[in-house]
């Protein structure tokens, strides 16, 4: 009996240091793109970002229509402290988001969901009309391109 439950113990003690060590760290990716089409002006046309995390201050980007800025990173993931997570500001000649700061992309389960296929990679659109995800709904499989859909986050507002 007292085998057995030293056994017991063992098992429990291993499955409960399984799930309290560091998941494995994934490569993490960001992706902000500027899509603002259709004004007559480049300079309105023109994307500021600021981004940042806990360890990393990114500072403040220029974006000019059709460019992109591209953020790869490593992601800790150790339960119950899900760690990464960056958060940016937008600035337009159109306005701001309704949020001063936006998450745009956290290793927690439902947000990396929101993203689309994969999880690990986050897509946002500036458009004329406001801040999109763009949410990944098939990776190409046979098919080398993704397919993906844009989901409206904010309509850019005036704050100033």
């Amino acid at each position: 009996m007292g085998r057995d439950l030293g056994w017991c113990f063992f098992v429990a003690t291993v499955l409960l240091a399984a799930v309290l060590l560091p998941a494995p760290t994934i490569a993490g990716r960001l992706e902000l793109k500027n899509e603002i089409s259709g004004v007559a002006s480049v300079r309105k046309a023109k994307l500021a970002v600021r981004c940042w995390s806990n360890e990393d201050d990114l500072g403040w980007n220029m974006l000019k229509p059709k460019q992109s800025r591209i953020w790869k990173f490593t992601t800790m993931n150790m339960w119950p402290f899900q760690k990464t997570e960056f958060r940016c500001q937008f600035r337009s000649g159109f306005g701001t988001t309704n949020e001063d700061v936006v998450t745009v992309f956290s290793v927690k389960d439902g947000f990396r969901k929101q993203c689309g296929v994969g999880g690990d990679e986050c897509f946002w659109v500036a458009k004329r009309d406001g801040f999109y995800l763009r949410r990944i709904v098939k990776d190409g499989g046979g098919d080398s391109r993704k397919k993906y859909v844009d989901v409206l986050k904010s309509k850019w507002v005036w704050k100033w």
